[in-house]
């Protein structure tokens, strides 16, 4: 019988943000695939994030950022 947990692997993304929402980032990646990066308030945002502007995201296998940060 296993504990319940999952070890999720967090990895970087790159990319463009297209759409902003309360809830998500829709965020078009350097190889021409889209994400839709869920964040919250335990998300870490380095700065403030707009449609247009090119980011370096951790996320998990969930899609959920656990940090964000522009990409210059």
């Amino acid at each position: 019988m296993g504990l319940g947990l999952s070890l999720n692997s967090v990895h970087t993304i790159k990319g463009e943000v297209l759409h902003v929402e309360p809830s998500y980032y829709l965020v078009n990646q350097y190889d021409g695939s889209q994400m839709r990066l869920h964040i919250d308030e335990t998300t870490q945002m380095t700065g403030r994030i707009s449609p247009g502007e090119h980011i370096e995201a951790k996320v998990n296998d969930e899609h959920h950022a656990l940090a964000i940060r522009s990409a210059k």
